[in-house]
């Protein structure tokens, strides 16, 4: 549904009182025009029907009661930004693998942000006195959290599996795409409000897991191959490339918890069984 026409709505926003079920139409109408702008099938809001759109939730919020929708108004947002995460975001992501799935949770976290940007500026006055007057989460802040909780929730064990093995890929000499797994490891700060809790349940207890598991596997190998010196070598080239990889597409936050294990790598008197147990406790 297309929303009315910029005249046609002010004509009849200054006669009479904007009901709810009128009003939110015209809303909801303006949202799937700038769903379908970002996604390239339409042309934008106009500026005219940006400055309408928020008029009219102004206006909804301030009208004589029984007739102010301000909390109807802030829920009918929240569940239609749900419910289009749900039906349109998450579907074809689910059917996903690998590096497909990174460059498509990547793309569509982009449009989310653009879309959300755009539906929020129509919301923002819910702002200003209806959600602290209820302590409710801000109208900004409700598109980052649908995300986490529909979508990288849904996806945390198929994307973080997809992300290591690229960082495998990457310890066994391969080019991986860095960008690709810093950006969407970038996605859990705004979803986590700025908190690393996400990105440290969803992410780096698998990452410091899978660390552990690809050297212990590696040693096996290794303590057969290498005279004690080589493998001093290896180790440091291995300690060295983790920090390096820390540096450039983990957080900081990261590094001790790497690294606290490789302090045990060491080359002793007690042989290769001591050498390929402190390897493993990587």
């Amino acid at each position: 549904m297309q929303p009315p026409s910029t005249s046609a709505r002010a004509a009849s926003m200054k006669r009479k009182t904007v009901e709810l079920e009128e009003g939110w139409r015209f809303m909801a109408a303006c949202l799937a025009k700038i769903r379908r702008a970002v996604d390239g099938d339409g042309e934008r809001l106009s500026g005219e029907e940006h400055m309408l759109a928020y008029a009219t939730v102004y206006d909804m919020c301030n009208q004589r009661e029984p007739h102010k929708y301000s909390q109807q108004l802030y829920q009918r947002y929240k569940d239609d930004l749900e419910s289009y995460i749900a039906s349109t975001v998450l579907p074809p992501l689910k059917e996903m693998h690998g590096e497909t799935l990174l460059r498509e949770l990547l793309e569509r976290w982009t449009k989310h942000n653009r879309v959300v940007s755009h539906g929020n500026m129509l919301f923002c006055y819910l702002n200003r006195y209806y959600v602290p007057s209820r302590s409710l989460p801000p109208v900004d802040e409700l598109g980052p959290a649908a995300f986490r909780r529909l979508v990288l929730k849904e996806l945390k064990s198929t994307m973080t599996g997809a992300m290591i093995a690229m960082i495998d890929d990457e310890r066994e000499g391969k080019l991986i795409d860095r960008d690709l797994v810093k950006n969407v490891l970038d996605i859990f700060i705004p979803v986590g409000l700025g908190h690393l809790d996400d990105y440290q349940v969803d992410f780096e207890q698998a990452f410091l897991e899978g660390a552990r598991d690809y050297y212990s596997r590696k040693a096996q190998t290794w303590i057969l191959e290498y005279s004690d010196s080589d493998y001093m070598l290896k180790v440091e080239e291995c300690l060295q490339n983790e920090k390096e990889r820390v540096a450039h597409f983990l957080d900081s936050s990261i590094e001790p918890k790497l690294m606290e294990p490789g302090h045990a790598f060491r080359v002793d008197n007690k042989g290769t069984k001591d050498r390929r147990r402190n390897f493993e406790e990587f």
